[in-house]
């Protein structure tokens, strides 16, 4: 299908471009959906998509098609020729690309995978739903099982070409418990992987222990201690300190880290780089949309700030280079990002807590424009003299993302993959708890 890249490079050349980027990608979708305990839709979709930048000096205009036939081609090409021919000059643009060799990247197919028909999906979103429900407390509001292949071709003008193909497997499943007119949190178990080595049963059973473990939940008084952020909330800390990292958020002004580079910005221990050929990653990949080969970038190292995620866009208008991280034909975003682990086992963590709480589940905003973080945690357990307590209800925490990242007071040894993210536990002290 690179023939398909090709053909649309030429052709808004053809047209007097002065440069032509194309980016095709198809796809192969299968996902069961799992909605009031029951499967209740299968499908196989198979998506096309062809986006095209053409570019007059300074000039872009861009068109989309799902049609790659020799006139749908010409048609989008067309279109992004004559909006370009009417747009305004972006004085911030520089330039394409120029190729680059890929890298060597490992675990992004499975023959299993490319080959999964709807029946099969639906067989393991039962095994899911089944152990679920082993325990009659328990009710599935929805969840999911999604499988996927795709191929990625790329080429500008300048004579980038590329072409790559992958697979990816999600299960995710959300559970309820109720219990003598009790209604526990809302629990949620998921994973993905490249590969066809997902465990639906192992899935539903988190689901189902996270649920019952919410029951006989007590409200509690307004405290500051410690937090120990597990897993699934460590990832939406993380999720947001990447924002904060995001060339266009940087060159924009709008990232308190902007002019903080070389600057330590959380404590020693703590480092975070985005590698875009982790083996397996979710978003491993040879190259990022614009064809730039994917990389490993240090962004944190030892709590100093070293730099920030960047399409070409983007470290043209600050004078860098960029580190293959496009998502979009000027936008930017992480691949795998993956923090330090610590040297604190999970029993230890909750041994050194005085009067704190652990928690599962947050519902509520991390903005990295400000670091304003503030919600309510779910799932969330009163730890005591180093004892788990009991389950509490819902309670806020009111804290700043940049001040937290400098009051961390360990990290679990263990990491887990949830999703593009690979992090540890994280606890933190002198952490503002309202009840």
């Amino acid at each position: 299908m690179s023939e398909v890249v090709e053909k649309t490079v030429k052709k808004g050349l053809a047209l007097g471009a002065s440069g032509v980027e194309a980016h095709y990608s198809i796809a192969r979708n299968v996902e069961v959906k799992i909605e009031s305990n029951e499967i209740s839709d299968a499908s196989l979709r198979i998506n096309r998509s062809l986006h095209i930048a053409v570019f007059l000096g300074k000039r872009l205009g861009f068109s989309r098609t799902t049609d790659v036939s020799a006139k749908g081609i010409e048609n989008a090409v067309e279109n992004a020729y004559h909006l370009a021919s009417s747009s305004n000059e972006n004085p911030l643009w520089k330039k394409l690309p120029s190729p680059r060799p890929f890298p060597s990247v490992r675990g992004t197919f499975d023959e299993r995978i490319y080959s999964f028909e709807p029946d099969n999906a639906v067989k393991l979103a039962k095994e899911m739903l089944s152990e679920a429900r082993k325990d009659s407390r328990v009710s599935i509001p929805g969840g999911l099982v999604s499988l996927a292949h795709g191929e990625t071709h790329v080429a500008n003008s300048l004579g980038v070409l590329g072409s790559d193909k992958g697979t990816g497997i999600s299960m995710e499943l959300m559970a309820v418990a109720k219990n003598n007119g009790e209604v526990g949190s809302f629990a949620l178990a998921w994973e993905a992987s490249r590969k066809l080595d997902l465990n639906p049963v192992e899935i539903g059973r988190e689901a189902a222990t996270k649920a019952v473990e919410s029951l006989g939940a007590k409200k509690i008084e307004s405290l500051r201690g410690t937090l120990i952020l597990d897993y699934d909330v460590a990832v939406e800390f993380v999720s947001a300190l990447s924002e904060a990292l995001n060339g266009d958020m940087v060159w924009r002004g709008s990232s308190p880290l902007k002019d903080k580079v070389g600057q330590e910005v959380a404590v020693s221990f703590f480092s975070l780089v985005d590698d875009g050929t982790l083996d397996g990653g979710v978003s491993t990949s040879l190259f990022d949309y614009e064809g730039v080969p994917r990389m490993r970038t240090i962004l944190i190292d030892q709590g100093v700030l070293k730099g920030f995620l960047h399409n070409t866009y983007t470290a043209g208008i600050l004078g860098v280079e960029t580190t293959g991280n496009a998502s979009g034909f000027l936008s930017v975003a992480p691949s795998n990002i993956v923090v330090s682990s610590g040297d604190w086992g999970a029993d230890e963590m909750v041994k050194n807590v005085k009067r704190g709480l652990i928690v599962k589940r947050f519902s509520g905003y991390m903005r990295p424009e400000d670091g304003v973080v503030s919600g309510s945690v779910k799932q969330a357990f009163l730890v005591e003299n180093g004892e788990v307590k009991h389950p509490v209800k819902e309670c806020m925490i009111s804290e700043n993302l940049y001040a937290l990242l400098k009051n961390i007071a360990g990290m679990s040894r263990i990491v887990r993959k949830r999703g593009q993210f690979t992090v540890p536990q994280v606890m933190f002290e002198n952490v503002s708890i309202v009840g």
